[in-house]
């Protein structure tokens, strides 16, 4: 271990204040890394070179962009014929399904019932974005975002999304207690096929 002279700088009441200098090698880390903080600021704060995380980040995120839109081009949304629909309408088991998911996807806006809470009653016959069979489906799977309605589409295997929107069409003249008050367009449901 290094002795240094003890030089006092300053006494005052008995207290002294030494000058004893740090050791060599923390001077060594404070002086390093002054010198990285000041070539990593160069580098990536102030935008020398191509490389900097800003462009590396918009990059990523154009690729990100680009493979989203290839398998969604990849991949369409096919509808179903408003008849399978329709007929999911009719079908218990069908029902089900689409019960099971409207309790997990649309109750918390929709109501237990479908009789609409911050989300509109599915119950009345009334509908801000068409009431047949083949708009309720564009309208769960595509969304309404500005609205805070999500877009299931992507979200839902193909047969729950036909099922929840066949249970949606079988909740249609159910009545709920508390429903939402009316809103839209009047639309008369088309009639479900004969059982």
């Amino acid at each position: 271990m290094t002795q240094y002279d003890d030089r006092v700088l300053h006494e005052l009441d008995g207290i002294k204040e030494y000058d004893n200098p740090m050791p060599g090698w923390l001077m060594a880390i404070w002086w390093g890394s002054l010198i990285f903080s000041g070539a990593y600021l160069m580098f990536f704060a102030l935008s020398f070179g191509e490389g900097t995380m800003e462009a590396e980040y918009r990059q990523q995120t154009q690729s990100a962009i680009a493979s989203v839109q290839a398998y969604v081009d990849a991949h369409p949304l096919v509808p179903p014929k408003p008849a399978e629909l329709l007929a999911g309408a009719g079908n218990e088991a069908v029902i089900d399904l689409g019960a099971s998911r409207f309790a997990r996807s649309c109750a918390a806006c929709h109501g237990e019932q479908a009789q609409g809470l911050i989300g509109p009653n599915l119950t009345d016959d009334r509908w801000l974005h068409g009431g047949s069979v083949e708009q309720i489906f564009q309208t769960v799977a595509k969304g309404w975002p500005a609205k805070g309605m999500p877009p299931w589409g992507r979200a839902l295997p193909p047969e729950e999304l036909s099922a929840l929107v066949s249970y949606i069409r079988s909740r249609q003249a159910t009545n709920p207690p508390n429903p939402r008050a009316a809103e839209g367009d009047q639309v008369m449901p088309e009639p479900l096929p004969a059982q």
